[in-house]
């Protein structure tokens, strides 16, 4: 079975980062696979990691996931090339930045949530019916160390959003047990992209200096663990939420 990513969020630095390990991991099994790709502004770097040796076909679709016509629009486009997608890895976010709750913007809480949980829940509608019918689907969501524990001060919209979408992954994980698709989540704490472009360095490296392992998360550690969870020796996995924490939060 040719495997088939769908992967949202895909130009952000973790996107980038996870679809050239898939190109290497393709040159080193000379195993063939499709990658779907929604980016919201470049796909220089998307296509830039791409080798004329891999084995990987490569479909970028520019859409703004906070608008509900572009994204009718990519899942129509999705439609008519008859995707089937084997993994769904949901990557996108809002900008973050830091937001005091009497300064709360209600605007930029509605737009991280349909960012991270509309646009996740649409996808999902179109595709977990016919993985469920082939048996098999492996679906993996980026979440936040916050959503374990005590989450920190000043971003009220940001954690929301992804307790939103930790609820959705649950909820759907427990309609489709038994069905041969799994459906979980990753909660790695900080890591240094540009993600992190509107905080402070200060705060960065205070966060780095304050953890149990006294350094930010790498991409490969992330990686690495968005790969188990899309992985078939994952196929037990179910409705989990995984503390990538370092230790920071049980």
């Amino acid at each position: 079975m040719e495997r088939c990513y769908l992967i949202t969020g895909a130009s952000s630095d973790i996107g980038v980062h996870f679809f050239r390990r898939l190109v290497q991991k393709s040159q080193q099994t000379n195993e063939s696979c499709r990658v779907f790709a929604q980016y919201r502004t470049s796909d220089e770097q998307l296509r830039a990691a791409l080798d004329e040796q891999s084995h990987v076909t490569l479909d970028c679709y520019r859409c703004d996931l906070s608008n509900i016509d572009d994204l009718q629009a990519w899942i129509g486009h999705l439609r008519e090339q008859h995707v089937m997608p084997t993994h769904i890895l949901h990557l996108a976010a809002p900008q973050f930045a830091y937001m005091r709750l009497k300064e709360l913007n209600w605007q930029r809480c509605q737009q991280g949530m349909d960012v991270a949980v509309r646009s996740f829940a649409f996808l999902l509608q179109e595709f977990l019916p016919k993985m469920a019918k082939a048996h098999y689907g492996r679906i993996a969501a980026m979440l936040t160390a916050y959503t374990i524990g005590t989450p920190p001060k000043y971003m009220c919209d940001y954690v929301t959003a992804k307790y939103a979408l930790l609820g959705f992954v649950r909820a759907a994980a427990s309609e489709y047990a038994g069905k041969g698709v799994t459906i979980n989540a990753l909660s790695p704490n900080m890591m240094e992209t540009k993600f992190l472009s509107n905080i402070d360095a200060r705060s960065i490296e205070m966060n780095a200096q304050g953890s149990a392992m006294r350094r930010n998360i790498s991409l490969d550690e992330t990686c690495a663990a968005l790969e188990y969870l899309l992985a078939d020796e994952a196929s037990y996995l179910q409705g989990v939420n995984l503390n990538l924490s370092g230790g920071d939060r049980m």
